[in-house]
């Protein structure tokens, strides 16, 4: 299986400022909302550690890394990232998986 075929796998940490929880909330269920519409996107689900509830992370699934790759370029995402550089209190921390 070449890399195009294969899942891609993706933990993003998230710190969200601490004045705009709500907000930043708001805007990452929404991208999650409309990515879960993208056939591409297998699942996406917003956590936090039990530990540390003011750090989220975004665990998702792709089908390849192509849909990955789809997903970055739409609006919603562009401009949703934008959007959340206000609202964290540093960039987001993205890493990619390959299954073993």
């Amino acid at each position: 299986m070449n890399e195009s075929d294969r899942p891609l796998f993706l933990v993003v940490t998230i710190k969200p400022r601490l004045d705009r929880m709500a907000e930043a909330e708001a805007q990452l269920q929404s991208m999650r909302r409309n990515t879960l519409t993208e056939p591409g996107c297998v699942f996406m689900h917003l956590v936090q550690p039990q530990d540390d509830p003011q750090t989220w992370v975004m665990l998702e699934m792709f089908r390849s890394r192509a849909a990955w790759d789809e997903h970055m370029r739409q609006p919603y995402n562009t401009e949703g990232n934008i959007i959340l550089q206000d609202l964290l209190r540093e960039p987001s921390d993205l890493r990619l998986f390959d299954e073993k």
